[in-house]
């Protein structure tokens, strides 16, 4: 949008406050190191709300507010629109005179500031692809003395006698027996350090970027990063389990490198045109075992941000199940996809999951359908949702509970 000299001089001040440089004015009791973490200012909870400080970003988990700098932060967490929040963090009005050599120096200065976020975050985000293709490469085929294939037995997936594939080696599936599970925290001088809390058996999956977010020339060609899960097949769902960092609970699933507009290939047959897929491999490779339909690709999207995208925002509130069509950093359906299935889970009313899912199929028709107008030899784009039904739980989850009930248990 275009601004009044005046409008713009109050933006150029707010920005040059962080997110993180607001969450300390305001005193928010968020954790140390990159991606600080805690209670959410809008809806509470321990852990749930996050400053990225090198990407200047945040995002809670629950209620999804989320965005970039500091005057989106304010917009959402106080409810304001843009000219209120700028007034808010700089304390002045907007109808204040301009000083225009201050105005200068504070564009210039965020001008900076953002182009050494952008080299770091390119930086960082290089260095993370590297580490995760080595991570992938270090692994092999899965084999029947290993942990992978009991881990995965374990979660009801057994892939003897399946229709489509002679072993295991016709899906996108690798295991690591000694994966370290390294976490990043500030050392007592403020430095950044690390520890490694666990070695052992991980499942390793790789993550494909789409050629549209492909850079020419880049040394990866399209792999994006690795998603890892560790095992440990003395739990009851056969995945590790770390002692929580005080009230924040530490993951036993990791991914290495870059996800966003990604996705987990896990199978796609010659001649695909419909697409399965659910957050998990756990959850997308449910009905590839149990469920198997011909001409059906099974990838899994990671993570549900990466399959639903940006909300759209109408007058300051977030429309959970429509689409910010601006936001493209996200999965995108291939073209030969004419179907898009999306596998529900964990449909909790407060974390918007049915809606976000809702969401991201809908921006893939849209996408589909501008597609469509500019070129007629692609076909439209159908799009399912299919739900966990009662009880909330994935449909992974519920494979297992229906096998325990079988077995008296014993799953």
């Amino acid at each position: 949008m275009t601004l009044s000299p005046e409008l713009d001089a109050l933006r150029q001040e707010a920005l040059r406050i962080s997110c993180d440089g607001w969450a300390i004015q305001k005193r928010w009791a968020l954790g140390r190191g990159i991606d600080r973490a805690g209670p959410c200012p809008v809806c509470g909870g321990t852990d749930r709300f996050s400053i990225h400080t090198k990407k200047n970003t945040f995002n809670c988990r629950k209620c999804g507010i989320s965005g970039e700098g500091v005057i989106s932060l304010v917009m959402k967490t106080e409810s304001v629109e843009f000219v209120r929040a700028c007034e808010i963090i700089t304390g002045r009005r907007a109808s204040d005179p301009v000083d225009a050599e201050r105005a200068a120096r504070n564009a210039r200065k965020n001008a900076e500031d953002e182009a050494r976020r952008h080299a770091d975050a390119e930086r960082y985000r290089e260095k993370a692809q590297r580490e995760g293709h080595d991570i992938w490469e270090s692994g092999w085929v899965p084999n029947a003395d290993g942990e992978v294939l009991a881990y995965l037995a374990r979660r009801t997936l057994n892939f003897d006698s399946h229709p489509a594939i002679g072993s295991i080696a016709d899906l996108k599936i690798r295991e690591y027996d000694r994966l370290p599970w390294v976490e990043q925290f500030d050392d007592e001088n403020g430095r950044t350090a690390y520890r490694t809390l666990h070695t052992g058996a991980a499942m390793l999956l790789p993550i494909i970027m789409p050629a549209r977010m492909v850079v020419p020339g880049h040394p990866l060609g399209q792999f994006g990063g690795v998603h890892q899960t560790w095992i440990d097949l003395s739990q009851p769902k056969g995945r590790l389990v770390l002692p929580p960092d005080g009230k924040k609970s530490r993951p036993t699933k990791k991914m290495r490198g870059k996800k966003q507009g990604g996705a987990i290939p896990l199978f796609t047959p010659k001649g695909a045109r419909r697409i399965v897929m659910g957050e998990g491999s756990e959850s997308t490779l449910t009905p590839f075992c149990h469920a198997f339909e011909p001409e059906t690709a099974y990838w899994a999207g990671g993570d549900l941000g990466n399959m639903a995208g940006k909300a759209f925002y109408d007058d300051g509130r977030q429309v959970h199940d429509q689409p910010d069509m601006a936001d493209l950093e996200c999965f995108i359906a291939p073209d030969w996809c004419e179907e898009l299935v999306y596998l529900g889970e964990n449909d909790d009313a407060i974390k918007n999951n049915t809606e976000k899912c809702l969401r991201g199929l809908r921006r893939n028709q849209l996408y589909r359908a501008a597609r469509c107008e500019q070129d007629s030899s692609l076909k439209p784009l159908s799009i399912v949702f299919v739900s966990p039904g009662e009880g909330g739980d994935d449909i992974n989850g519920i494979a297992m509970d229906e096998l325990g009930a079988m077995t008296g248990g014993a799953a």
